[in-house]
């Protein structure tokens, strides 16, 4: 009986410290390393991302990153430069503006131009079936704009992922996607692994016909 009521207090405790962790990295220093490939499996690039400053406390912070964009060879991509950005957390809950977004999914072309709209929302706690808010954007990379959006939110449940990194027990989401960049019009279904105290631990972009036109995933953790 007593290992029992110890397994069951180790068990709570493991819970209280998964909610109490948003899905993202809120520790200063922590630098986290991501390649893209396309769906054969061949590298695009790479893409770095620093925290450089977290300010705040308990479940109410603002994360500063710097994020690199870089080659197949890990090398820094010409006139790509270095850009600065935050996240906030609000009552444990990941808050990505529009400007976080367009740099996390555009990582050879990173910008500090101009971005707007509603944020993507991911709550520490949420369980599968949870529904996730819409989230829309407009943006600027150099003289084009891009406008998207993503709908139909919804978390998938938990599911451990292996990485070069590591492995993660992650919350798992799925977002119906549409962009538009000029004349180029996209749309699919966008997954992303997302990991407490971590942040993005793999993605999974597939167009409107189901088939895989990218991923990517986290191939390097410092702390």
């Amino acid at each position: 009986m007593k290992k029992i009521v110890l397994t069951l207090l180790a068990a709570i405790a493991v819970t209280c410290i998964w909610a109490q962790q948003p899905l993202c990295p809120v520790k200063e220093g922590v630098s986290l390393l991501y390649v893209m490939k396309d769906a054969k499996g061949k590298v695009k690039n790479y893409s770095r991302q620093t925290v450089t400053l977290v300010e705040g406390s308990g479940n109410n912070l603002t994360i500063t990153y710097l994020s690199e964009a870089l080659d197949a060879k890990k090398k820094p991509l010409a006139n790509a430069p270095v850009i600065s950005y935050t996240t906030r957390v609000e009552n444990g809950a990941v808050v990505i503006d529009p400007k976080s977004i367009l740099n996390s999914i555009s990582t050879a072309f990173p910008t500090d131009g101009a971005a707007e709209g509603t944020p993507m929302i991911l709550p520490a706690n949420m369980k599968a079936g949870d529904k996730l808010p819409d989230c829309e954007m407009k943006m600027q990379i150099t003289v084009f704009y891009i406008n998207a959006s993503y709908t139909n939110g919804v978390c998938e449940g938990e599911e451990q992922i292996t990485t070069a990194a590591g492995t993660f027990l992650c919350k798992k989401t799925k977002y119906d996607f549409k962009s538009s960049a000029g004349i180029i019009k996209s749309n699919g279904v966008i997954h992303t692994w997302y990991a407490p105290g971590v942040g993005v631990v793999k993605q999974e972009m597939f167009n409107n016909k189901g088939k895989l036109n990218t991923y990517q995933e986290l191939v390097e953790l410092s702390k």
